[in-house]
C-alpha cells in the first residue's frame, strides 16, 4: 500500500501546485471573482428562502385561510425569483468572462512560448513539415478547457455549495434529527455516485487501451502488407485482430453493464431516501411533532437538494479534465527557450561567411574502401532537417565564402541541409565556428543576425493573409504597396497576381493553399527581395512545379541571387555553371570544391554525378 499513498500524495501534490499556478492567472480580475461570488451566495440564498415560504403558505395562508399573507408570499416568491434572476445572469455572464480572460491569457502566453522555442520542439512534432494540425488543435482546445472548468468548478463551489448548506441549515432548524438522516443518507448517495463514477472511467481507459491495441495491428498490418504477404502472416494477423477485437468488446460490455446499472441505482437509492424521509416526516406530523407547512417546507428542501447535489457530485470530472489541460499547457510554457548566447547587435553585413573546421552531430566511420554514394541534388526542408537531427553528421568542414559570392551545394541532402541551415543558427555546430564579417555567429544576437537572412525554398508555406501581406510580411509597416508591387515584379509574381479575384488583396488560404506551389515561391522570392537581405538561402529544387511555371521561377531564382552572398542547394545547370564555389558534400564532410570548370575537368565523383543527374551533352545542353 505504501507504493499507492505515495503516488497519490504526489498526484495531490501536483494538482495543488496547478492550482496554485492558476491562481495567478485569476488574480488580475479578483474583482470580477468577487462580485461574481456575491452575486452567486445571493443566488443560493434565494432557494432555502423559497423552500422557507412553503412553511407560511401551508399554515397559515391554506389552514387558516389569510389572504393579506397570501399576497406578502406571492410577493416574496416574485422578488425572489427577480433577484435570482438579476443575481444569477450577472455571476454567470461576470464569471464567463472572467474565464475567458483566463483562456486568452493562457493562449498568448501559450504563442509567444512558441515563437521562442528551440528547433527541437518542433522536431518532436508529428507531420512532415510542420507542426501538426492536431497539435495546434490540442494546444487551442485546452485553454478553453481549462476556462470551462474554471466556471464550473466556481459555480459548484460556491452556488451549489452556498444552496446545499442554506437547505441543510434551514432543514436542522425545522427538524435536525430528520435533517441529519436526510445528510447521511445523502452522503451514501453521493459515495455511491463517485464509486461508480470512478470505476466507469477506469473501464473507459481500459477500452481506450484495448482500441489502441487494436489500431496498432490493423496500423502494422496495413503498412507492413509486403512482409505479411510474403512470409504468409494473415492467419497470424487475422487471429491477433480477433482476439484484440475481442477483447475490446469485452471491456466495452463491462462498461455498458456498469453503466446500464448506473441510473437505476442511483435513482433506487434516492427514491429509497425519499420514502423513507417522508416515512418519519409523515410520522412526526401525525405526532403534532411537525406541522404541515414545516412537512412541506422540508419535502421542498429536499426536493431542491438534487439538482446542486448532484452537479456537486459530478464537478470531480470537470476538474481532473481542467487539471489535465491546464498541466498539458504548463508543460509546455515550462519548455526551454531557444538558446541566445549573442551579445553583439550587427547592422547590415557585407556577407562574408568562415566555416572554421566545423562539426556537426556524432562522427560515423567508414570502412576503408567505401565508396562515396552521393543522393540527388535538393530535396530539403528545415522541419526535416531539424527532424532528422543528429542523425546528419557533419565534420571537418573549412570553407571561405566572400561578399556576394554565390555557392551551390551539391550531394548528400541531409548534409546540405545541415550545411545551410547553421548560417541562420537553425542548428548550433557541435564544434569549430562559423564566421559572419568576422564575428562568430554564436556572439551574435538572433534577432539581428536572422535580419541579415533571406530564405527561399519550394516548401516555403504561406499566411492564412493576404498576397501583399505575404510579400510585405516582416516589414508591414515600412513597405508601401508600390515597393510591393516592384517585387511581385521583379520576382515573375506581377502577372498571375493580377489575375486574382482581388490582386494583392487576395486571400492565399491556410498554407496559401488556393495558390499553386509555382505562385507561392514567386511570392516567397518577392518577399526575400523586398527584405534585401545581404545573405540569401535558396533551395532552388523544382521537381515539384509545375513545367510550364520552371522558366518563371527560374528567373525569379537568378533575380534574387543578384547582389547578395547565395547559399544554394542547386538543382539546376545553369546554376552550377554560374556559381563562384560548387561544393560537393557527403554524408560527413565536403569531399571537393571548386568551380563546376574545375570540377569536371577532374572526372570524378561531382563529373559521375553531373552526367547521372543531367544525362548526356545533348541534354545538358537541352536543359
Amino acid at each position: 500500500m505504501r507504493p499507492v499513498r505515495l503516488m497519490q500524495n504526489t498526484q495531490n501534490t501536483g494538482a495543488r501546485q496547478l492550482c496554485l499556478r492558476l491562481t495567478r492567472y485569476v488574480a488580475p480580475y479578483w474583482d470580477a471573482i468577487i462580485l461574481a461570488t456575491g452575486c452567486m451566495i445571493a443566488t443560493a440564498a434565494t432557494v432555502p428562502m423559497l423552500a422557507a415560504l412553503m412553511q407560511p403558505t401551508m399554515d397559515e395562508v391554506i389552514a387558516n385561510r389569510n389572504p393579506e399573507l397570501l399576497q406578502l408570499v406571492l410577493l416574496g416568491i416574485i422578488s425572489l425569483f427577480a433577484v435570482r434572476a438579476v443575481a444569477g445572469h450577472l455571476a454567470t455572464y461576470v464569471l464567463h468572462w472572467a474565464g475567458s480572460k483566463l483562456a486568452v491569457d493562457l493562449l498568448c502566453e501559450i504563442f509567444d512560448k512558441l515563437l521562442v522555442l528551440p528547433h527541437s520542439y518542433y522536431e518532436s512534432c508529428p507531420g512532415s513539415n510542420h507542426i501538426s494540425v492536431d497539435h495546434v488543435s490540442r494546444i487551442t482546445s485546452d485553454a478553453p478547457e481549462v476556462a470551462r472548468a474554471f466556471v464550473n468548478v466556481m459555480t459548484v463551489m460556491i452556488r451549489d455549495t452556498s444552496t446545499v448548506i442554506g437547505l441543510l441549515g434551514w432543514m436542522f432548524y425545522l427538524n435536525w434529527p430528520l435533517a441529519l438522516l436526510i445528510l447521511l443518507m445523502s452522503s451514501v448517495i453521493l459515495l455511491v455516485t463517485q464509486l461508480l463514477g470512478e470505476r466507469l472511467r477506469e473501464m473507459g481507459r481500459e477500452s481506450e487501451r484495448a482500441i489502441e491495441g487494436l489500431t496498432r495491428i490493423l496500423k502494422g498490418a496495413a503498412l507492413n502488407f509486403m512482409v505479411v504477404k510474403l512470409y504468409g502472416g494473415e492467419q497470424y494477423e487475422n487471429q491477433r485482430m480477433r482476439e484484440q477485437a475481442e477483447e475490446a468488446r469485452r471491456f466495452f460490455m463491462k462498461r455498458a453493464a456498469v453503466a446500464s446499472l448506473y441510473v437505476p441505482l442511483i435513482q433506487t437509492i434516492g427514491a429509497a431516501a425519499i420514502v423513507l424521509t417522508l416515512y418519519f416526516a409523515a410520522n412526526e406530523a401525525v405526532a403534532s411533532e411537525l406541522t404541515t407547512g414545516s412537512f412541506a417546507s422540508l419535502i421542498t428542501a429536499i426536493l431542491l437538494l438534487i439538482v446542486p447535489g448532484r452537479r456537486i457530485a459530478e464537478v470531480g470530472g470537470t476538474f481532473q479534465r481542467g487539471l489535465l489541460a491546464a498541466g498539458s499547457l504548463f508543460s509546455l510554457l515550462d519548455g526551454e527557450v531557444e538558446s541566445e548566447t549573442g551579445t553583439v547587435v550587427i547592422q547590415r553585413v557585407r556577407g562574408e561567411l568562415q566555416f572554421e573546421e566545423v562539426g556537426y552531430g556524432e562522427r560515423t566511420e567508414r570502412n576503408p574502401g567505401t565508396s562515396l554514394k552521393v543522393r540527388s541534388l535538393g530535396n530539403s526542408d528545415p522541419a526535416a532537417v531539424l527532424r532528422r537531427g543528429l542523425n546528419s553528421g557533419l565534420h571537418d568542414v573549412t570553407l571561405i565564402i566572400q561578399p556576394g559570392e554565390t555557392v551551390a551545394v551539391v550531394g548528400c541532402a541531409e548534409t546540405m541541409d545541415v550545411l545551410t541551415y547553421m548560417v541562420p543558427r537553425f542548428l548550433t555546430p557541435t564544434s569549430g565556428r562559423i564566421l559572419l564579417d568576422g564575428h562568430d555567429l554564436r556572439s551574435i544576437t538572433l534577432a539581428s543576425l536572422r535580419a541579415n537572412i533571406a530564405l527561399v525554398s519550394p516548401h516555403t508555406t504561406l499566411f492564412n493573409d493576404t498576397v501583399a501581406a505575404n510579400i510585405a510580411y516582416g516589414a508591414m509597416g515600412r513597405a508601401t504597396e508600390a515597393r510591393i508591387t516592384w517585387a511581385a515584379r521583379a520576382a515573375h509574381a506581377s502577372e498571375f497576381i493580377r489575375k486574382l479575384p482581388d490582386g494583392l488583396q487576395t486571400m492565399v488560404g491556410d498554407g496559401g493553399v488556393e495558390l499553386p506551389v509555382s505562385q507561392r515561391v514567386r511570392i516567397a522570392v518577392a518577399r526575400a527581395l523586398l527584405k534585401n537581405a545581404p545573405l540569401l538561402i535558396l533551395n532552388e529544387k523544382l521537381g515539384m512545379l509545375e513545367p510550364d511555371s520552371v522558366p518563371l521561377v527560374q528567373a525569379a531564382f537568378d533575380t534574387v541571387m543578384q547582389g547578395r552572398t547565395t547559399f544554394v542547394i542547386a538543382d539546376r545547370l545553369s546554376t552550377l555553371e554560374k556559381a563562384d564555389q560548387v561544393v560537393m558534400v557527403d554524408k560527413e564532410r565536403i569531399v571537393d570544391r571548386g568551380s563546376h570548370r574545375e570540377l569536371m575537368a577532374r572526372d570524378g565523383a561531382y563529373t559521375r554525378l553531373i552526367r547521372r543527374v543531367f544525362g548526356s551533352k545533348t541534354a545538358v545542353a537541352a536543359r
